[in-house]
């Protein structure tokens, strides 16, 4: 990516995480990137390219940054709650405002493809890269249902994150992952033994 192009994905990123994408215009981003009208339609046709751009650099820094943190030697309780202890984190920092991808979904809904593929692609790799991690524990069947449990949890604690200033939601909700885990595991350990 160009240093102009990062440049505008960078400012385009804080502006929209702070106030929505659709408060923000494209005069506001180029007066921030300082950047001029002709350099950001070389890059980006439109405002609906520059919101995927940013979108789709958010999805691969977050998922580079969860990568990163979760021990791929650990067990699978371990990752899923190096997920949840990643989520606190996040909820710590100083420009944590909330998640885009939902932002974006709320804002556009499904009827931007360009924007809301991204935003659906991320749910559907967490769902499935921790429904990958729960399968060493569960069949595939129930452990694809308590994946998409973990992920209702954790955009519940971004939401509250975001909305009480408390980055601690994201223990408690991995409180309440572990009990659902280990509820299943028991379960199937209780069906396996009936059959």
């Amino acid at each position: 990516m160009s240093p102009k192009k990062s440049q505008l994905v960078a400012v385009a990123t804080d502006l929209f995480s702070r106030h929505g994408f659709h408060p923000i215009g494209v005069d506001r981003i180029l007066a921030e990137a300082g950047v001029a009208r002709m350099t950001l339609y070389n890059h980006f046709p439109g405002k609906d390219d520059l919101i995927s751009a940013v979108l789709d650099r958010r999805y691969h820094d977050i998922m580079a940054s969860l990568r990163a943190c979760v021990e791929p030697t650990s067990s699978a309780k371990e990752q899923l709650r190096g997920i949840f202890a990643w989520h606190e984190a996040w909820f710590t920092t100083p420009d944590f405002s909330g998640c885009l991808f939902e932002r974006a979904l709320a804002e556009f809904g499904t009827d931007y493809p360009k924007i809301s593929d991204v935003a659906i692609r991320y749910k559907k790799n967490m769902m499935a890269w921790m429904g990958d991690m729960l399968k060493t524990l569960l069949p595939e069947h129930a452990a694809t249902r308590v994946a998409s449990l973990l992920l209702i949890l954790l955009d519940g604690a971004t939401i509250d994150a975001r909305a009480f200033h408390d980055p601690t939601i994201a223990t408690r909700a991995w409180g309440v992952a572990e009990a659902i885990i280990e509820q299943e595991i028991a379960l199937t350990s209780t069906n396996s033994v009936r059959r």
